[in-house]
């Protein structure tokens, strides 16, 4: 049971059978708390490292697009 305490702006905190629990990855992406870094309206310091390296003509390497037209060619009916 995810619960907003207005004390701590926002921040997702879980519960089961009344006892605090660890996030679960999804509640941590979606949490509000993930979705800027220390509340200083900045992008999160690996957005900013991401727009850095892309400035610099460092090539992204995710193989998703790859990934993506083997699924689709070979596997997808």
């Amino acid at each position: 049971m995810a619960t907003r305490n207005p004390v701590d702006g926002g921040k997702t905190h879980t519960a089961q059978d009344g006892e605090a629990k660890p996030r679960l990855p999804h509640e941590h992406d979606q949490s509000s708390d993930s979705q800027k870094s220390g509340g200083d309206g900045k992008a999160p310091a690996v957005g900013r490292q991401a727009l850095k390296d892309i400035e610099r003509g460092l090539v992204d390497t995710d193989r998703a697009p790859l990934t993506d037209k083997v699924y689709n060619e070979k596997v997808k009916p």
